[in-house]
């Protein structure tokens, strides 16, 4: 699952030139075609990535740090996300928490 990105949007003129750099030099349409299929699975790859690092970077929040401070689920959707809500933030949290314990 993926959270929403509100508040921050593509340049498509970014987009156009990166999808240009690609495909641009490629005029057969089957090669065009495996090109473009190949980019947009590195793409989609790269997008999980960092969906997993916003969601590990919400769990470090909620998670109480050696003074006890934290973020609760509430604060954090009132404060640091845009277009989530408190039960999405925890849900956030909780593939935060999992992908930490994997990782360590």
């Amino acid at each position: 699952m993926t959270t929403p990105t509100t508040g921050y949007e593509a340049e498509p003129t970014d987009v156009a030139a990166e999808v240009a750099a690609h495909l641009d030099d490629i005029t057969d349409p089957l090669e065009r075609y495996h090109r473009a299929t190949a980019a947009q699975a590195h793409h989609q790859a790269v997008a999980a990535a960092f969906q997993a690092e916003r969601d590990k970077a919400l769990a470090a929040l909620n998670t109480p740090d050696e003074d006890g401070w934290r973020l609760t689920y509430e604060r954090l959707a009132k404060e640091v996300t845009v277009g989530l809500t408190r039960s999405g933030v925890q849900k956030a949290v909780e593939r935060g928490r999992e992908h930490l314990r994997c990782a360590g």
